[in-house]
């Protein structure tokens, strides 16, 4: 195991430490952005199915993609992308050298 660590080029040894703090601190803030925006949706029973003719889908709720509604949704699933992705960079690529290190 030492072996390997006296190969590790010196950039990798003081910037990976740093990527790894970086990548945590933007997952923990995407975490609490995601959290608030989850609470701020708009959760409440639509009232506005037509009665008469047995309809559920109403204009709004076909065309709310456009409203705060539909733009907090889109929201919602870009930050967890990001957040997928950054879990990806984090457990993949800056932990590679520890899995290189074990076997």
């Amino acid at each position: 195991m030492t072996t390997f660590l006296a190969t590790v080029p010196q950039w990798i040894s003081t910037s990976f430490p740093i990527l790894e703090r970086i990548c945590m601190a933007i997952l923990a803030i995407l975490a609490l952005v995601l959290i608030v925006l989850v609470f701020l949706q708009i959760t409440g029973s639509d009232e506005s199915n037509n009665v008469i003719m047995g309809n559920k889908e109403s204009y709004y709720s076909q065309n709310k993609s456009g409203n705060r509604e539909g733009r907090i949704t889109r929201l919602i699933w870009i930050i967890l992308g990001v957040i997928a992705f950054i879990c990806i960079v984090y457990f993949i690529l800056l932990k590679v050298p520890a899995w290189v290190a074990l076997s």
